[in-house]
């Protein structure tokens, strides 16, 4: 991908932001312990995510891999961690 590296991941946390349910608040814990999402949840939200990053950049992305599934720590719990996940994705 020709894009600064910084320029993705802000315009990816912008994507994930916007994407977010409505009432969820980007600066808090997305998902787990004190999270604002449930299992269902986070499951079409993703799925929500994985459509806009089809239309913004091209290609399939899967977001909820099994090696995303397998860290130690979840690249699902907050905006910033989400997007340093995605951004990887996209520069593959």
């Amino acid at each position: 991908m020709s894009a600064h590296p910084l320029a993705l991941e802000e315009k990816v946390r912008a994507l994930i932001v916007a994407t977010l349910p409505p009432g969820t608040d980007p600066a808090g814990v997305i998902f787990g312990p004190e999270g604002q999402m449930d299992s269902l949840g986070l499951v079409g939200f993703l799925a929500d995510l994985e459509y806009r990053l089809s239309e913004e950049f091209g290609g399939v992305y899967l977001i909820a891999s099994e090696k995303a599934m397998s860290r130690t720590q979840s690249p699902f719990r907050d905006v910033e961690s989400l997007g340093a996940h995605v951004a990887e994705l996209l520069k593959k």
